[in-house]
């Protein structure tokens, strides 16, 4: 082998070390790039020469190339944020983004919603997943819309009470005697025997009405119901005029236990509408029995303490403006309103593949898969051996810079050496020419 072969194989050695410092270089460069995956340079030697030599043929070395920059996608830690739409992925996985015409791949989950609601990063790319109508999630990957839009209100359809009557109340007719239709009987009709509480319920188009019970007794055993609002929110109705929604029975055994109970509405009986044009509706009044009568949520009871209610609720809601929204660690992007209400509006997918090793790197954080990656796997995630999704978190590098630091001195030295071969083989080939 002439020394002009060692010059090259000095020479390769320069090279390898340059670029393995070019690839350390690149990973501290990006050590506080979020989801950025470091990369490791590996070398091979050069096809060797043959050789005579006296136990027979042997080999000699030509020196050492690029043989690939491998991407390393350990797990880098997660940092907490103070945004909702900031996610990480704990495990494999990788979020998917568009930008119209192709899918890449990221670990980089900075993520704001555009002016349109759409979720994207922070080229504008779109993230993938599946979006939602009515709280009810698609099925097709798609662009991810994130719904800004209020919630729509509720009309009330059922009203539950849970309260206790006195045993001791005076049997009376003042209501049952009373026509509570917003134009006759004023509330003078509820006298100091008739016990009553209030509730607030919505119309379908959201507006809120104050809803009085109003309980009479009317037998040892039996008491009847009413439901009033005031007649100037009823179209035809007086103001200050009581006006009746529904109303029914209830039978109680010797022990106060409710045996049984009626509702009707009186929307039941004809067409009435709100003063703002909104139907009336029926209203189901759930009061409570079973063992076994049924119907239970909610439980009137007659005993002989005072009159007192422990719980009511309803199920209707007026319009609400979204205030706020979470990711579960599954993806599921969920809204809460102002009303109350809590809506799903879309899920994140991630996507996992046969090779990761085999995905190529384009820049800004993202990668594209290929041939040796194989195709995409999608799914929600947690499942599929896919990793856990969390809000209000980034995942950072996963470079270790004290690791870099013992590889850039490797390289240095190694650099330094091949130098030393170039070096000492020009002395050489120097003093060969000298000889001349």
């Amino acid at each position: 082998m002439s020394l002009f072969s060692t010059l090259n194989t000095g020479a390769s050695g320069l090279g390898v070390q340059s670029s393995a410092l070019s690839v350390i270089g690149d990973n501290i460069a990006n050590l506080g790039t979020t989801g950025y995956k470091a990369s490791r340079a590996s070398f091979a030697d050069y096809m060797p020469q043959r050789t005579s030599t006296l136990a027979g043929t042997g080999s000699i070395g030509s020196g050492s190339g690029l043989n690939t920059v491998a991407t390393l996608f350990g797990q880098g830690s997660l940092t907490t944020t103070s945004s909702a739409t900031d996610m990480a992925v704990s495990g494999s996985g990788f979020f998917m983004v568009q930008d119209g015409n192709e899918t890449f791949y990221t670990r980089a989950g900075e993520f704001y919603l555009d002016d349109d609601g759409y979720l994207v990063n922070g080229a504008g790319y779109n993230v993938q997943g599946y979006t939602a109508d009515g709280g009810t999630l698609s099925t097709i990957v798609d662009d991810l819309l994130v719904s800004t839009d209020p919630a729509a209100a509720s009309a009330t359809e059922s009203v539950t009470i849970s309260a206790v009557l006195n045993s001791e109340t005076d049997v009376a007719t003042d209501i049952s005697s009373a026509v509570f239709d917003g134009a006759s009987d004023s509330w003078d009709a509820i006298t100091e025997d008739t016990f009553t509480t209030s509730i607030t319920v919505y119309d379908e188009m959201g507006e809120a009405h104050e809803v009085t019970v109003a309980f009479e007794r009317d037998s040892t055993s039996g008491w009847s119901w009413y439901a009033l609002v005031d007649g100037g929110e009823m179209d035809g109705g007086t103001e200050e005029l009581p006006f009746e929604i529904a109303r029914g029975t209830m039978s109680f055994d010797t022990d106060g236990t409710l045996t049984a109970f009626s509702g009707t509405s009186t929307s039941s009986t004809g067409a009435y509408s709100w003063a703002n044009g909104a139907d009336l509706g029926a209203f189901d009044f759930q009061l409570g029995l079973d063992s076994s009568g049924t119907e239970i949520d909610g439980a009137i009871s007659m005993s002989g303490t005072d009159s007192a209610v422990s719980a009511m609720s309803q199920d209707g809601y007026p319009l609400g403006d979204l205030s706020d929204i979470s990711v579960a660690t599954d993806g599921t992007i969920t809204g809460s309103y102002t009303n109350g209400e809590e809506i799903v509006l879309g899920q994140v997918v991630l996507a996992t593949f046969s090779s990761e090793a085999g995905l190529e790197r384009m820049g800004g954080n993202l990668f594209r898969a290929t041939s040796a990656s194989g195709d995409a796997a999608v799914g929600a995630p947690g499942s599929g051996g896919r990793g856990d999704l969390y809000s209000y978190a980034l995942e950072a590098s996963n470079v270790e810079l004290e690791d870099e630091f013992v590889n850039m001195i490797t390289s240095q030295r190694g650099y330094q050496a091949a130098a030393r071969v170039i070096s000492t083989a020009d002395e050489t080939l120097q003093e060969l020419v000298n000889l001349v």
